[in-house]
């Protein structure tokens, strides 16, 4: 069930926020996991298999991450996937997606890391509102930091209506991200998050 995605049996309010995001539940903000708040789990689910069938299913760890991401946004990470994992083999390697959702804490926890991974605070992440994943370009088993095949990757989103690729942006350049773009700012996500 959708409720174990990220340990969300420790941060409720999270996964109902999340879950209204989504469009699925329409009920308090209070953090009980209720009759209503089961029943938009559930819907969660059925688009989540839907999307998996309609687009296919990839490795265990690909899967995860896109599991945790609200249902839009995993159809269309599965496009992309499906696009980029072909465009990569095409050249001998393969794309994984290595990070959808995370919690405010588990964002902060990043932003405090040393050497800094990344320059969002909790709350102010694509990934926060379950809409960013991250890709990994492998050769083998072997995860590489740096290759021509992130790009490659990355603009398989160009297909793609609503993606959008990190390598566009002009102020921070993210090769690695992609989001389905449901807000003009995270400040907007953000707002309609935690409203």
């Amino acid at each position: 069930m959708a409720e174990n995605l990220f340990d969300l049996k420790e941060d409720k309010i999270y996964w109902q926020r999340l879950l209204r995001l989504a469009g699925l539940y329409h009920g308090r903000i209070d953090g009980i996991i209720g009759t209503q708040s089961r029943g938009a789990a559930l819907l969660w689910q059925e688009q989540a298999d839907k999307a998996r069938s309609d687009y296919g299913t990839f490795d265990e760890r690909s899967e995860r991450n896109i599991l945790t991401l609200v249902p839009s946004a995993q159809a269309a990470a599965r496009q992309w996937l499906a696009l980029a994992k072909k465009a990569a083999a095409a050249k001998g390697y393969d794309i994984r997606i290595i990070c959808g959702t995370r919690t405010y804490g588990e964002q902060d926890a990043l932003f405090n890391k040393r050497p800094r991974v990344t320059k969002a605070r909790g709350g102010r992440s694509w990934h926060n509102f379950g809409l960013a994943w991250d890709f990994g370009v492998f050769q083998g088993k072997h995860y590489l930091d740096e290759s021509p095949i992130y790009e490659l990757a990355g603009r398989c989103a160009d297909k793609l209506k609503g993606v959008e690729w990190g390598g566009d942006w002009t102020g921070f350049i993210d090769r690695p991200h992609l989001q389905l773009a449901l807000f003009r700012t995270t400040t907007e996500a953000r707002k309609a998050f935690e409203a």
